[in-house]
């Protein structure tokens, strides 16, 4: 017998909480008050009940939010997504009304205001028009930046694109503003938010602007130290079920805050598990190095850790 497992109160000693509330973020997806929801996610809500879930998640310890939202005004050109008062810009405001200390992060990206539903600007030719797709990302940073966002989140993967919102953020005067760029891996488990957010794009699918699977283990370092240099203050890794292997190599490569974001397919699998199961998941997840977690069962685990003694 191991004398550091046989007495209760040496257990209790040596003892360190495998997860806290505070390691968790939840993703909050702003939709329409009349739309009809298609998949059920935990944090997908109406705008007009964003207040309200926000105010539930602070109360259970949750500090952090990261906002999607449902473009309107589709366009070639994601014009809605630079539109005052648009529903991303709402969402804010009311995470911000709701409870002004969450920590509030953003996701950049085309992809939920072109209606071709991809995340750049196209050229008629087909390419992908980059100064015109800098440029949105740039302005969107800027605009939830002056609306009350801490971090934004650029999510199509195209080098150069940390630097020109860094850069942007910073003539704006939001040096204090964080950017956090996705190392976005293809993978099935973005399946249920594309469904449901309409994100789906109408041709063809995102691999040239994700990491493939295969190689992910290497391009996923690689990406990493490019963003790091292009002005990344942290990182975020999706998916994690299936690239727990790479948070940990990506852990011992990086020293800046990593988020393992757990995404919406994961969550449909991890559901069945029961919420012991659910926080044991997540347990491992900062075992293997995030610093914090996003990910759709946030407010599932807070409440079995208030429950349980968190």
């Amino acid at each position: 017998m191991n004398p550091l497992r046989a007495r209760r109160a040496v257990r209790d000693l040596y003892a360190r909480p495998a997860i806290t509330v505070a390691d968790l973020m939840a993703p909050l997806l702003v939709l329409p008050d009349d739309h009809r929801v298609s998949v059920e996610l935990p944090g997908a809500v109406p705008l007009s009940d964003v207040a309200a879930t926000v105010r539930r998640w602070a109360a259970l310890g949750i500090r952090g939010v990261k906002i999607f939202a449902y473009g309107h005004d589709r366009d070639a050109l994601a014009s809605g997504a630079l539109r005052p008062g648009n529903r991303m810009l709402r969402g804010i405001e009311e995470v911000r009304a709701a409870d002004a200390a969450m920590a509030v992060t953003t996701e950049v990206c085309g992809c939920s205001w072109t209606d071709h539903g991809q995340c750049v600007i196209r050229r008629a030719d087909g390419g992908i028009d980059l100064d015109a797709t800098y440029a949105l990302m740039s302005q969107m940073a800027v605009h939830h930046a002056g609306a009350g966002a801490d971090l934004v989140s650029p999510t199509a993967m195209l080098d150069g694109s940390v630097r020109a919102v860094r850069s942007a953020l910073d003539a704006a005067g939001h040096r204090d503003v964080g950017v956090n760029p996705n190392l976005a891996i293809h993978t099935v488990l973005y399946g249920p938010f594309k469904q449901l957010m309409g994100t789906n794009p109408a041709a063809g699918h995102r691999r040239g602007l994700q990491l493939e699977p295969g190689r992910a283990d290497r391009d996923t370092l690689v990406q990493a130290r490019q963003w790091v240099t292009e002005g990344a203050d942290s990182l975020t890794l999706q998916p994690v079920m299936t690239a727990m292997d790479i948070l940990v190599r990506l852990r011992a490569d990086q020293q800046v805050p990593l988020i393992a974001y757990s995404t919406s397919g994961e969550w449909s699998a991890l559901r069945h598990l029961g919420a012991q199961g659910v926080v044991e998941y997540h347990a491992a997840l900062k075992r293997a190095g995030a610093d914090l977690i996003l990910t759709f069962a946030a407010e599932q685990v807070a409440q079995h850790l208030e429950q349980h003694g968190g």
